[in-house]
């Protein structure tokens, strides 16, 4: 986003209007009575407490939706063991309902941190969070899986990452794709450092699943330790309704919430299904484990360029070349069977999913118009665009074993990507017509 638009947001919203006497004051973290008197915010753009509130969310970053992202070695696991008699889209429902539970749950976590602070939701939340880990190290029956893995865990991963995401917005804006980006690089980190563990576990006949398991737990449980530490809330918080419907009426938001529903839809398939893609098309089945981690290794790239270029090049921009090019990567993933192409083809999708799930958060922050909503946009549109994740797997799955191959998953994902990347663009000119950098 380019400084000017940010001068332009800033005086129209924060100041109360032209001539208004909130142009003078600072009130940090004053409650918002309603959005007809808005109070001036400034933001400290740095400091070792804005920093350390972006150590604190990278932990969580790491510890929620990096452990989601490694479902695809759960998965490969499962089919060969516990859930053999399954199918894989049977099996991949357990991962979309993780996706879904996740995503959903900000709709809870984010307004009531926007209210009443985000500590009350991140502390306890963990302590479910590390007990829904243990309890999965238990599971033998898909129910159990479904119960424990799927809603139990994805719904505590979800509470605990928006109220600490929505923090990183009252320290930053002009520098918030940066340090959002840097942020979340936690998960590609988690989607790495989880599924390592888990792959070189299960060799062992004396660790198995089960203390696997618990140790990833127990990693979580150190990560999240730290967060409840690092992350120092302001005062910030707003009063009014719950949820504020009246975002969608802002075409940037809306369009970005469609866009990423049909990002989301198609996003995830790699990361599920491309180490069983592999296997079947002559990998080791050791080598094929660690694609995982390899997309993951990707994916920690792309966040760290997007954060890097997101103020020189406009965040709204890069986001929508990235969804264009993951896109583009699942029509060549079609061509692709050798072991070495697949490795580049985790490599390059990682870079550029990562970009998108890095930006995603920074540009829907973008359209709220006070930074004391910021975790109550998250959470609406990160509910709504979680029925993506809900679905978008098992679609693939269910296509895999309806055609035996993989082809028309293939391409079901690489389509509804584009559509994705095309509403992305619409998002990017409703939110600014005029300038080139936004």
């Amino acid at each position: 986003m380019s400084s000017g638009s940010t001068t332009e947001i800033e005086s129209a919203i924060f100041s109360g209007g032209e001539g208004g006497e909130g142009a003078n004051e600072k009130a940090i973290g004053t409650p918002i009575e309603n959005k007809d008197q808005p109070v001036h915010h400034e933001f400290p753009e740095g400091g070792l407490k804005a920093w350390l509130v972006v150590l604190g969310c990278w932990c969580t970053s790491f510890a929620s939706f990096g452990y989601v992202n490694s479902f695809g070695v759960y998965e490969t696991y499962y089919l060969q063991t516990f859930l053999s008699d399954r199918s894989p889209s049977d099996v991949a429902w357990i991962g979309a309902i993780q996706a879904f539970a996740q995503f959903s749950a900000a709709m809870v976590s984010g307004p009531i941190a926007d209210r009443h602070g985000p500590m009350v939701v991140i502390w306890p939340c963990s302590v479910l969070l590390v007990v829904a880990m243990m309890l999965t190290s238990l599971c033998t029956e898909f129910y159990q899986f479904i119960l424990c893995q799927g809603i139990f865990l994805g719904f505590s991963s979800g509470l605990i990452f928006t109220p600490a995401i929505s923090v990183v917005g009252h320290y930053f804006h002009k520098r918030r794709p940066i340090a959002i980006a840097f942020a979340t690089t936690g998960s590609p980190l988690g989607g790495l450092i989880y599924p390592v563990i888990m792959t070189n576990l299960l060799k062992n006949k004396n660790v198995g699943f089960p203390w696997g398991q618990r140790v990833c737990g127990f990693l979580t449980l150190f990560l999240l330790a730290i967060a409840a530490v690092a992350i120092r809330p302001t005062s910030l918080r707003r009063k009014g309704p719950l949820i504020l419907p009246e975002a969608f009426k802002i075409p940037a938001f809306s369009l970005q919430v469609a866009g990423m529903f049909m990002v989301i839809l198609g996003l995830w398939t790699p990361y599920f299904y491309l180490a069983d893609y592999g296997s079947a098309h002559g990998m080791s089945e050791n080598l094929a484990s660690y694609l995982f981690a390899i997309i993951n290794a990707g994916s920690f790239g792309g966040r760290i360029f997007a954060g890097t270029v997101a103020r020189k090049l406009g965040q709204f921009n890069v986001i929508a070349v990235a969804a264009y090019a993951s896109a583009i990567l699942l029509f060549c993933w079609l061509k692709i069977t050798s072991s070495a192409g697949l490795i580049v083809l985790s490599i390059l999708f990682g870079a550029s999913s990562g970009i998108v799930i890095a930006m995603m958060m920074s540009t829907l922050a973008q359209t709220a118009d006070h930074p004391s909503k910021i975790g109550t946009y998250l959470g609406m549109s990160t509910f709504l665009i979680g029925f993506g994740g809900l679905a978008g797997t098992p679609i693939t799955g269910a296509l895999i074993e309806r055609y035996h191959g993989y082809s028309q998953g293939i391409i079901f994902s690489g389509a509804v990507l584009m559509a994705g990347a095309v509403f992305l663009t619409c998002a990017r000119f409703a939110f600014s017509k005029d300038k080139l950098i936004v």
